[in-house]
């Protein structure tokens, strides 16, 4: 894993996935990534950058209207992923072993799930 930094951006895979959102994937990707994701396939810093744009684009006046009713499911999907990031249920979970429990990277997960449960409320 090539990583820059510890943001959800910051990898050589998320830097790739976000060009495959751009060029052509879109909301669909984004929430295949996260109905979608396996802990054993570790595609980690993928739906991190799922998670990411979600942050970003998850506001319902930005939100495509087509996708109006997966956005609360997706919201709470990709805070679940996160959250068992950062607290593996069990040993599936190898997320803290890729980064060696690098306290930075859970900041940066916690940071991210703060900012969904905030987009979260505000569909209530």
């Amino acid at each position: 894993m090539g990583d820059w930094s510890k943001q959800a951006w910051g990898t050589d895979e998320a830097a790739d996935w976000f060009q495959r959102f751009w060029k052509g994937g879109g909301i669909a990707l984004l929430l295949q990534e996260l109905d979608h994701f396996n802990p054993q396939e570790e595609r980690y810093e993928n739906v991190r950058a799922a998670a990411y744009l979600l942050q970003a684009l998850g506001i319902v006046y930005v939100w495509p209207t087509q996708y109006a009713q997966q956005l609360k499911p997706a919201l709470e999907k990709a805070i679940s992923v996160l959250d068992q990031m950062i607290h593996p249920p069990n040993a599936d979970w190898g997320f803290l072993d890729m980064w060696g429990s690098d306290i930075e990277v859970v900041r940066s997960v916690q940071e991210q799930i703060a900012a969904l449960r905030s987009r979260l409320l505000a569909l209530a």
